[in-house]
């Protein structure tokens, strides 16, 4: 797989995972839940914990983002490192190219 796709497969994922946490959002009133997001009200959490260490990996990465400006958690809420060097660690072993760091 090419850095190129790689980069647009992670992107549709990433919207996969976005409309997925809308839609378990609007399940957090006892009114609103259905059976069209109950399956992501459950999952909310973990999806939107994913989102956020795929989202800092997918910056840093592809477009080589320091930290400092992706954002600015309040104490005690730091990502999880090793969660972010496995994912980068699947995504670079997707790769048929190689990938410079050149920072």
């Amino acid at each position: 797989m090419t850095f190129k796709e790689l980069k647009s497969k992670i992107k549709e994922e990433q919207k996969l995972l976005a409309e997925q946490i809308t839609n378990g959002k609007t399940g957090r009133k006892p009114k609103n839940r259905s059976d069209d997001n109950m399956g992501d009200y459950d999952n909310l959490f973990i999806n939107q914990w994913n989102y956020r260490h795929r989202h800092i990996v997918y910056c840093q990465m592809f477009n080589n983002t320091p930290y400092q400006l992706i954002e600015h958690p309040r104490n005690g809420n730091k990502p999880f490192s090793n969660k972010l060097d496995a994912f980068k660690k699947d995504w670079e072993g997707m790769l048929d190219e190689v990938v410079c760091d050149s920072a």
